[in-house]
């Protein structure tokens, strides 16, 4: 029995290739894609771990403040001028004493709130810290009675932070009210107050802080990542942008994209209320995607306002009074450019193998096709015997 001999179709290995490379190509690109959402989760998780770093540096700042109000608020001499029974002015004298404050024209006036040996102690506060822009002492009464600069105004007894202080009950809090901009100034202040108690925990009046909103950008400035990666506090309530790289955007406009962010804040699909009909969901993640955020200008034509975003959050829940939230954001290209360059490449190496399979199988069907030997040599009839050959036509 003759021994069985095996070739190997070269039109056939071709077949299957061509067959196998669909698939070979799409796994190829749902392996890519799944080291996309790899990636984009890594670097999301990263975001968030640097919006809780700057969150708590924050709060480390605005702490600091407070301290130095608290230890103002014990100092012996700011008690002891506190102590004294507060005088009520009558209505008319205080609109009389606002005017002449205001227009700074009393020279005594001045005199007894910039000059007194009170005054003399908060001046070293601003030495100190440049962005404390003003430090009062207030008495029950929401008068101020010493103050390190003027401005502002002399009764205080109808603003929100002194009723704040005036109805607190048990251990004292500070109260931080929200960032304003004063009437005819371009600095962005932030109110901080402290009450001020004996050692009856009788209230005396308060001590009041004014601090330029701008120093809150020094928390922020160190947060870079790559080129387009930065740091941002916004509102929480309305997503306006308190500090930020942007000094464009700073109190006059919202954080690009806060509604899709607002949703990831608060959880899917309503917050609590949502919780209470899909019960919870897990825990909530602290980063978030924004698509792209577009506008239209002047001319009605529509614009792209900022691009893609992958955006870690972290709301300040350490302090009082106040709705924060610390944003750091990254754009998606860059996020996600390792993986977008292997997608190019594995495009490029897919196309450059499917056009070599191509030219190969070509070249090869050719070569099956063609002759062993060329025609016009005939050296099969010439080795053949002569009796075997055909008798030649006459």
């Amino acid at each position: 029995m003759a021994k069985q001999r095996y070739t190997l179709d070269t039109r056939v290995l071709t077949a299957f290739f061509f067959a196998a490379m669909p698939f070979v190509a799409f796994g190829s690109f749902i392996v890519v894609n799944q080291a996309k959402n790899q990636l984009r989760e890594s670097v999301g998780v990263s975001l968030e771990q640097r919006a809780v770093q700057t969150k708590l540096a924050l709060e480390q700042y605005v702490g600091e403040h407070v301290v130095q109000l608290r230890v103002l608020a014990l100092d012996p001499d700011v008690q002891q001028a506190l102590a004294a029974p507060a005088h009520t002015v009558p209505e008319a004298d205080a609109r009389q004493i606002e005017q002449a404050w205001a227009s700074g024209k009393d020279a005594k006036l001045n005199a007894s709130l910039l000059e007194s040996p009170l005054a003399a102690r908060l001046k070293p506060l601003g030495l100190v810290r440049p962005s404390v822009k003003q430090v009062q002492i207030v008495d029950t009464n929401g008068r101020v009675l010493a103050a390190s600069s003027r401005g502002g105004r002399l009764f205080q007894a109808e603003s929100e932070w002194f009723k704040n202080l005036s109805a607190q009950e048990g251990e004292p809090e500070v109260h931080l009210g929200q960032l304003y901009r004063a009437p005819g100034s371009t600095v962005n202040l932030l109110e901080i107050a402290f009450p001020v108690r004996n050692r009856e925990d009788v209230w005396l009046g308060a001590v009041r802080a004014l601090v330029d909103a701008s120093d809150l950008y020094t928390v922020l400035a160190p947060v870079r990542i790559g080129r387009t990666g930065h740091g941002s506090l916004i509102r929480s309530t309305d997503g306006m942008v308190l500090a930020s790289d942007e000094s464009e955007r700073i109190l006059k406009m919202p954080f690009p994209g806060f509604d899709s962010l607002r949703n990831a804040v608060e959880g899917f699909p309503l917050g609590e209320s949502g919780e209470q009909i899909f019960a919870r969901t897990g825990p909530r993640r602290g980063y978030w995607t924004i698509p792209d955020v577009k506008g239209k200008d002047e001319s009605g034509r529509e614009v792209l306002v900022e691009p893609a975003r992958l955006v870690g959050f972290s709301p300040i829940d350490q302090i009082p009074d106040v709705n924060w939230m610390v944003t750091v954001e990254q754009d998606l290209s860059e996020a996600l450019a390792p993986i977008e360059s292997v997608t190019r490449y594995l495009w490029v190496h897919f196309i450059g193998v499917f056009l070599t399979v191509i030219l190969l199988a070509l070249y090869f069907s050719f070569k099956l096709e063609q002759p062993v030997m060329d025609e016009e040599l005939h050296l099969h009839e010439e080795h053949v015997p002569a009796g075997m050959r055909k008798p030649e036509e006459n």
